[in-house]
């Protein structure tokens, strides 16, 4: 299945609605869960944004796409270092970011309370500070 860079900003922005929607009806789990991929789906937009029409990319870099880690996934978008620098500007955009790495698609085995749920969604959607607002820049 084939996805673009414009349907994968869009599900990034549909999972955070998604995962707040699930946090204010108190279904904390799923709203924890659901918010890392709002992250994970706009990496990977911010990934598209570099693979060339017309071109084969390497299958070691494609395989690598497909993972869940958002660490690693913003090392594959060549994000890491500029990240870095972002960080050391704005240190709270480092302590989300630090949330968000901790998000993994295991999330789905856990049970997750409303603090640890509210956390992650404020990091990643924070509008001044927040994750998924610095990735947005880089689409």
């Amino acid at each position: 299945m084939e996805v673009s860079k414009d349907d994968l900003e869009a599900l990034s922005d549909a999972r955070i609605r998604e995962a707040t929607l699930l946090y204010e009806n108190q279904f904390y789990s799923g709203a924890y869960y659901l918010a890392g991929y709002a992250v994970e789906l706009a990496i990977k937009a911010c990934i598209a944004k570099h693979i060339r029409s017309g071109f084969i990319p390497d299958r070691n870099f494609v395989n690598r796409i497909y993972q869940h880690r958002p660490d690693d996934l913003i090392g594959l978008a060549g994000l890491k270092e500029t990240l870095n620098a972002a960080i050391k500007i704005d240190p709270q955009l480092g302590g989300n970011w630090g949330l968000a790495c901790d998000w993994s698609e295991e999330a789905r085995y856990s049970a997750w309370d409303a603090v640890s749920s509210a956390a992650l969604i404020m990091a990643i959607a924070d509008p001044a500070h927040g994750v998924l607002q610095w990735l947005k820049k880089h689409y």
